[in-house]
Order: structure tokens, then C-alpha cells, then sequence
């Protein structure tokens, strides 16, 4: 009876645990920041708009999206900016703000 109850015990600690680490990756907001990236395309789908940002010198293009239709329209292909996104869970990258700076 006794191991029963340690094993339950084990059991439910270990599911508490997964439970625990799963909510707190889904609702961890992640944020990072593109120094220097160059905007490859800007796309529209529906009333979600797109940015593409390829940071200068390495990796690929990142699509982060632009929740403002106004600042969208502001944002100029082939110029260079630097940019701060984050998201969370299954959300997409957002941009949170968006800088354009001068070539060298």
C-alpha cells in the first residue's frame, strides 16, 4: 500500500512538472532584434501585412508581421533598419519597433 502511494505521489509530481514547464513555453515571450537588416519584400495576405528582413551578413530572411497598415506602407524595400520583434507560443514574430538607418 504504502509503494502505491509513493508511486502515485512520483506520478503526479511528474505530470505537475510537464503541465508547469508546457504552460510556461507556450506564454514565455521570446524578443530578439535585428541589427542592420535590409527589407528583401514586403507582402500582403488578407489584412496581415509582411515584412522580410535579411540580416546583413548572415542567415536567412526572417518574415516578421507588420501589424500596422500605415507603418507598412512607410517601410521601403532594398533599406536598411534595425528591428525589434517578439512572439509567443504558436503566434507569428511581431514587430514591435522598426528603425531605418542610413547605408555606410
Amino acid at each position: 500500500m504504502k509503494k502505491k502511494r509513493i508511486l502515485n505521489i512520483i506520478i503526479a509530481s511528474i505530470v505537475t512538472l510537464i503541465s508547469l514547464f508546457v504552460i510556461g513555453r507556450y506564454t514565455y515571450v521570446h524578443e530578439e532584434h535585428i541589427e542592420r537588416g535590409e527589407v528583401i519584400k514586403k507582402e500582403k495576405t488578407d489584412h496581415h501585412y509582411y515584412v522580410f528582413v535579411q540580416p546583413e551578413g548572415e542567415g536567412e530572411a526572417k518574415e516578421l508581421l507588420m501589424e500596422e497598415k500605415m507603418s507598412w506602407h512607410l517601410v521601403q524595400e532594398g533599406e536598411i533598419y534595425n528591428v525589434h520583434y517578439s512572439w509567443y507560443g504558436a503566434k507569428e514574430p511581431t514587430i514591435e519597433e522598426m528603425e531605418r538607418i542610413e547605408r555606410e
